[in-house]
């Protein structure tokens, strides 16, 4: 295999992880959205929201799709 060929693996395959962790914040937004009954902007900034995502969910989410690409790769 080419070694430059890794490198575009790796890219889409980080590419991919960071769409599917955008989508899991806007989606943990909306369930803020829902569970405040109104905009979280409102009083709060989406780096806020990033974080409190970050802190209390990434890591859980990214062990699942780790865990979800291995098996599909297997």
């Amino acid at each position: 295999m080419i070694e430059g060929n890794d490198s575009v693996v790796s890219s889409k395959l980080m590419g991919e992880t960071l769409r599917a962790e955008i989508e899991e914040i806007e989606k943990y937004k909306w369930y803020l959205g829902e569970r405040l009954g109104y905009d979280p902007l409102r009083d709060r900034s989406m780096n806020d929201i990033c974080q409190e995502w970050i802190e209390k969910y990434a890591q859980a989410f990214r062990q699942h799709w780790e865990d979800t690409r291995r098996n599909l790769c297997s």
